[in-house]
């Protein structure tokens, strides 16, 4: 492939979706992983066999004009974004092979680009913030129900990153009072009562056999999964009511599944936001770009990181 473009990589607890964007912006190709193509193993290897995967789907495409590398992870990164810090969705036991390393550092010797990290959710954002054109001069915030539950938020043009550079872990919240452990290890998270684990455990205890694709089009009515629906947009609610955002943009695997019940879940919400404010200005937005927000984000940061736009999260449109 001759086609100039960059190389983002989305990896999540089940799936890591890497794919080619072109300098327009537009996908030219994704593909889909297991993740466990690169979450296992020891960590002595992790950053070679990362570069092996990335060099493998640049081979197969025959790309020869790659301008920049960029992965999103499901975890915690410092500041700089050079560390990944933690990423307990993949492995085991609150760690990952990937916990500590420095990433771009490592990556930088196996590619002729430079090579960026991000936290997946902030990846997912900017796609969000790009394919909608939504303003942030003021306060936008992203919530994603994957595997996990992440979330992102962008004040005044720019993300918000914390003192750590680990602000916006709303799945480890301490939400729930059922004490049910969470892959952190901590137990009450917001994603040990509202994540795709979750899910997957209420359809083994409640609805085993059912494919969990057709969860929300058979089981919608029954009470655990009206409860896991109070639950998702608790965690929406707890957001509106504590940064009163201009856009919640919601989105992951979850929210994208077949017959996921919108109605529902916006009625929870309204009821669990205060009133008049913020629940009388509330915006609800879904996720536009689909399974591949991931790839597009990283795109996005790519080109903001080589100057090639500029601006990356504000796109002025008339409202």
């Amino acid at each position: 492939m001759d086609q100039t473009c960059v190389i983002g990589a989305d990896v999540g607890g089940t799936f890591v979706r890497i794919g080619c964007v072109a300098m327009d912006g537009e996908l030219i190709h994704a593909a889909i992983y297991k993740s466990a193509a690169i979450s296992t193993g020891p960590p002595k290897t992790a950053i070679d066999d990362l570069a092996a995967f990335i060099k493998q789907y640049i081979s197969e495409l025959r790309i020869t004009d790659y301008r920049g590398v960029a992965i999103g992870f499901p975890g915690t990164l410092d500041k700089s974004r050079e560390i990944l810090y933690s990423a307990s969705n993949l492995g085991e036991n609150a760690t990952s092979r990937f916990d500590g390393l420095r990433i771009p550092a490592g990556l930088a010797a196996h590619f002729d680009a430079p090579v960026f990290i991000g936290k997946d959710t902030d990846l997912l954002l900017y796609s969000d913030v790009h394919q909608l054109g939504l303003r942030t001069d003021g306060m936008v915030t992203g919530i994603y129900f994957g595997t996990g539950i992440g979330a992102s938020m962008i004040y005044r043009g720019e993300t918000v990153f914390g003192s750590d550079g680990v602000a916006g872990e709303i799945g480890h919240l301490p939400i729930s009072e059922t004490g049910n452990k969470c892959t952190c290890n901590g137990r009450g998270c917001c994603e040990s009562v509202a994540s795709g684990w979750r899910l997957v455990q209420l359809r083994d205890e409640h609805f085993p056999g059912t494919p969990i694709d057709d969860i929300f089009t058979l089981h919608h009515q029954t009470v655990p999964i009206k409860r896991y629906i109070h639950d998702c947009a608790r965690i929406v609610a707890l957001t509106g009511n504590l940064l009163n955002s201009e856009y919640t943009v919601v989105g992951g695997g979850i929210v994208a599944m077949k017959d996921f019940p919108k109605d529902a879940f916006l009625a929870e919400i309204l009821a669990l936001l205060r009133h008049p404010y913020p629940r009388d200005t509330f915006r609800l937005l879904y996720s536009p770009a689909g399974q591949d927000a991931g790839v597009l984000g990283a795109a996005q940061l790519i080109f903001h990181k080589l100057g090639e736009r500029s601006e990356i999260y504000s796109i002025p449109v008339k409202r």
